[in-house]
């Protein structure tokens, strides 16, 4: 089989269904009559009722899920396994097709683990929050105050860099520091050491003024991860783990894997080589830009913790990261701010590494939500904003 289709069916609160009934229509006569006898605001009600039975009648059923991911990875060659989570008012389940690996044709589910790239920066924004409620920090402390004396942090006039500025990607740091790039391309990460982060942070010049603009920083995420292990005197692995999935029974999810995860982790594939196998990212310092790896079952807990259907300790911490921080400011801290495209109200963020894309994104008001997990350096983002609105088109 190349495929599996996995259904993990848990309580469904709102009972069978989605709650509207199906009535047989009326003549376009007597509809006229009745929106003629229609007050105004019944009217406009009953007008947005029916678009919203049209609006749900375009959603993805999950036989539409499995043949897109058929189509994906069969027939426009932009995938080699590909893991579907869904959370909606039918509990949680998960779609899968392809493989783990071409080479013995392992076939991906909802076990396998994926590296899931610049998702992990909601679990170090999740931690910073949780420190922050229990006194540990302020959002506004400035990142120097978490660092060593000797590491110089730049900052514009009286603005220095916060901790808060790290999450909301609005420090003036770059997406990646320059010598990054001098350790390898397939494995960037690797011997990229914390003493070369604090060379790059002492000696760079912002090139615009901290809080003035919003321009997503895997430099900030690492160096915000970084700072809140010094703060808890722990590694960023062990701190996410007490902090998040501890908390949230994600077993699966973590930096570093014992030898029974390893063996459930996907190779990854990079799409440039036409789907060769590449080395995973190993992450020596600087985990919080990137370097944790989940399942499909672990990050079905995560989303469903974040849309607030599970009550956990850290429910009303993940609330406070969907909502503005401070007044007049839209942006939110981790998540950057809202897709309200086509009507909707979606919270989502993208990872990719080397060999490997992700995409976890939920919309409350929709009661949906939704995990991506792909082995190959393929967006996957077009899939899951179409299965919370089926209105997004998928790309060509």
């Amino acid at each position: 089989m190349r495929f599996r289709m996995w259904f993990q069916q848990f309580s469904d609160p709102y009972g069978n269904g989605s709650g509207f009934l199906n009535h047989e229509s009326e003549s376009k006569l007597n509809m006229k009559k009745t929106f003629r006898r229609l007050p105004m605001k019944l009217l406009m009600a009953t007008l947005a009722l029916g678009a919203f039975q049209a609006h749900a009648a375009t959603s993805m059923s999950d036989a539409d899920v499995l043949n897109v991911l058929k189509q994906r990875v069969d027939t426009e060659k932009k995938g080699v396994g590909i893991v579907v989570g869904i959370v909606d008012d039918k509990g949680s389940r998960v779609i899968s097709y392809g493989y783990a690996n071409l080479a013995d044709r392992r076939p991906v589910d909802a076990d396998t683990l994926f590296e899931i790239g610049s998702i992990t920066s909601v679990f170090t924004s999740i931690t910073m929050m949780d420190m922050a409620e229990k006194s540990e920090i302020r959002l506004k402390d400035p990142l120097a105050k978490y660092l060593p004396a000797n590491v110089n942090v730049p900052y514009s006039d009286d603005r220095k860099i916060t901790l808060a500025d790290l999450s909301a990607h609005r420090s003036g740091l770059p997406a990646l520091p320059a010598n990054l790039k001098q350790t390898g391309a397939d494995n960037p990460y690797a011997g990229f050491t914390v003493n070369n982060a604090y060379d790059f942070l002492s000696a760079y010049q912002l090139k615009y003024d901290v809080g003035s603009r919003f321009e997503y920083s895997s430099f900030g995420n690492g160096l915000l991860g970084q700072a809140l292990s010094q703060r808890a005197g722990t590694d960023y692995d062990t701190l996410v783990k007490n902090r998040v999935t501890t908390p949230l029974g994600m077993t699966a999810t973590g930096v570093a894997l014992n030898a029974d995860l390893e063996k459930r982790m996907a190779t990854g594939y990079s799409s440039k080589a036409q789907f060769a196998a590449t080395p995973s990212w190993n992450f020596t310092s600087f985990e919080g830009a990137g370097g944790l790896r989940s399942s499909a079952n672990d990050m079905l807990k995560f989303v469903a913790a974040n849309m607030g259907q599970t009550n956990t300790s850290l429910k009303d911490t993940m609330r406070k990261l969907q909502e503005p921080f401070e007044p007049g400011n839209r942006l939110l801290l981790a998540w950057g701010s809202y897709n309200n495209k086509f009507g909707g109200s979606i919270l989502g963020i993208e990872g990719k590494t080397g060999g490997y894309s992700s995409y976890i994104a939920f919309d409350k008001k929709a009661g949906k939500g939704v995990v991506i997990l792909s082995n190959a350096d393929v967006s996957v983002s077009d899939i899951g904003n179409k299965i919370i609105n089926g209105e997004f088109p998928l790309t060509q």
